[in-house]
């Protein structure tokens, strides 16, 4: 499941106490213009629908090449979605129609699309609000880059520690490390979700090393022959970071001689010893 597919039941999950808290009135005269913050491919709109007040349009500008994506959300079944795509200047989904409450499209051209969230007023009883929450997502391939920090070693210090968190708008970090000739590397994870994993890849030639989701270990080593540099990705499963959550981790990644067991005897006791849940990311992270 893909970091953005999950996002739609995460929201819903949520949405009783999301829409208690942020309901507001909207003329459907007035279209609502979305935004994206910064950082972010997810906007989420909220909002009531009765039967004085049946429909609410929102636009949203598309961008050529990007994955633009719906999602609605509501326990009523008389909640509806209609889409137009203003440069082809026809409607492209009405879910009445259709049955569907999500859509996805990939933007041929720069556009503007007008969403409008409606109900038939004669399926409402009289005095009824009904609540949804509307998901607008938009991201190319740009947005599944993660961010990389640089691993370095303190004089005299083999062992460098990392400690961060994930979340459902960041779900992955890399961290390069340069490894010398004749060395040992040694990669330690420490958190309290067991979904979270590290892959490791040897940017040097090219190839893939280890990931512990499939080996099942928190903990990898190699002995490394000639200088090289590693990329080290820390992920977690989507699914297990809803909206709002945090997955904390610390990352330990060790450069000694090949055959220096007091150092890897260390590694080994200050993985045992942290106390996962206790994890704190530093604060210019």
């Amino acid at each position: 499941m893909s970091r953005f597919d999950f996002l739609r039941g995460a929201f819903g999950a949520g949405l009783g106490v999301a829409v208690a808290c942020v309901s507001l009135p909207v003329s459907a005269d007035t279209p609502v213009a979305v935004t994206f913050a910064p950082n972010s491919v997810w906007a989420q709109e909220i909002g009531s629908l009765d039967r004085s007040n049946k429909s609410v349009d929102y636009t949203v500008a598309g961008v050529a090449g990007k994955t633009f994506k719906l999602n609605l959300l509501t326990r009523s079944p008389n909640v509806q979605l209609k889409v137009k795509d203003q440069n082809r200047r026809k409607p492209v989904l009405d879910s009445q129609k259709t049955g569907e409450t999500t859509w996805t499209t990939v933007n041929p051209t720069d556009t503007t699309y007008t969403i409008q969230v409606y109900i038939d007023p004669a399926a409402v009883p009289t005095g009824e609000t009904v609540k949804y929450a509307l998901q607008i997502g938009q991201y190319g391939v740009e947005d599944f880059q993660a961010p990389t920090t640089a691993v370095t070693f303190e004089p005299n210090k083999p062992w460098a520690v990392q400690s961060w968190v994930l979340g459902a708008d960041a779900t992955s970090h890399n961290f390069s490390v340069a490894i010398a000739a004749d060395m040992t590397v040694k990669v330690n994870l420490i958190s309290s979700n067991a979904q979270v994993h590290f892959k490791v890849d040897d940017q040097t030639h090219g190839k893939p090393l280890v990931d512990t989701a499939t080996s099942g270990a928190k903990t990898w080593s190699q002995s490394v022959g000639a200088a090289t540099t590693y990329r080290i990705q820390v992920y977690v499963d989507p699914a297990a970071v809803a909206s709002g959550q945090k997955a904390q981790f610390t990352l330990q990644v060790g450069q000694y001689a090949s055959g220096d067991t007091r150092s890897e005897k260390l590694a080994s006791a200050s993985s045992a010893a942290s106390p996962a849940g206790s994890v704190v990311p530093e604060s210019d992270h």
